[in-house]
């Protein structure tokens, strides 16, 4: 697809944009079918890779909310897809021409999971020396996070929410949910009225798209289904 200039423009005023057919829905399997092989073999990963955000990063339980780093780096073929290809061409609409990929992680969110992921900036897991000093740096590097579910993403499913223009000014403080330093979830005390919290629910086959500065959440999944979702972030050369 082709991003309009309106939606380019509102991209980078809002610090978020959804797009409801990235790709259409029959191309989201194969995608799937990689990374469920990857959450099938969760036991052969690499423990600092492969973590459970819904509670301490490494336990002997069963995964509650399990995410896979660098994704792509165990299965390659997912940069083969016609999902990352989409992807990486509505980043050069976002970012430009040079627009190149950063990084990928999965996360799936089981049936019935009670786990939110709280409101955080994705660029204060970058800056966690900074912030265990006291010091909030101003970061602005520019990038675009690809939230991508493999099915439609609801409300009830635990789709993205978003507060606008939230990128700008500086990163909020972050620190582990409930202070725990075993948990790798990063939450901030930090949030605007409710009243400007936005849910950003999309079909199967969409996306939304947010900047390393947006505040964002998901909710507990609700329903008898996996919520099962795919990021790939995209920035410029160094």
């Amino acid at each position: 697809m082709k991003l309009t200039n309106q939606q380019v423009l509102q991209f980078h005023i809002d610090g978020y944009l959804a797009v409801d057919s990235l790709v259409p829905a029959s191309a989201l399997p194969a995608a799937q079918t990689l990374l469920d092989g990857l959450f099938d073999r969760w036991d052969e990963l690499p423990r600092n890779l492969a973590l459970d955000l819904g509670g301490p990063k490494q336990h002997d339980g069963p995964q509650l909310t399990p995410q896979v780093n660098g994704a792509s780096e165990f299965e390659p073929k997912l940069l083969e897809t016609d999902v990352f290809h989409a992807a990486h061409a509505v980043a050069r609409d976002l970012l430009g021409e040079k627009a190149v990929f950063r990084f990928d992680h999965s996360i799936y969110k089981p049936p019935g999971n009670q786990r939110e992921t709280p409101w955080h900036q994705d660029i204060s897991y970058g800056c966690r020396a900074e912030m265990a000093e006291g010091v909030i740096p101003n970061l602005g590097h520019p990038a675009a996070h690809f939230w991508i579910p493999m099915q439609a993403a609801t409300v009830e499913s635990g789709c993205m929410w978003f507060i606008p223009r939230s990128h700008l000014g500086n990163l909020r403080m972050h620190h582990p949910v409930a202070n725990d330093p075993g948990n790798h979830t990063l939450e901030t005390d930090e949030i605007e009225a409710e009243n400007r919290q936005v849910p950003c629910a999309v079909p199967a086959g969409g996306c939304s798209i947010h900047g390393p500065k947006t505040m964002h959440y998901t909710g507990p999944n609700e329903t008898d289904q996996a919520r099962r979702a795919w990021i790939l972030i995209f920035g410029l050369p160094d």
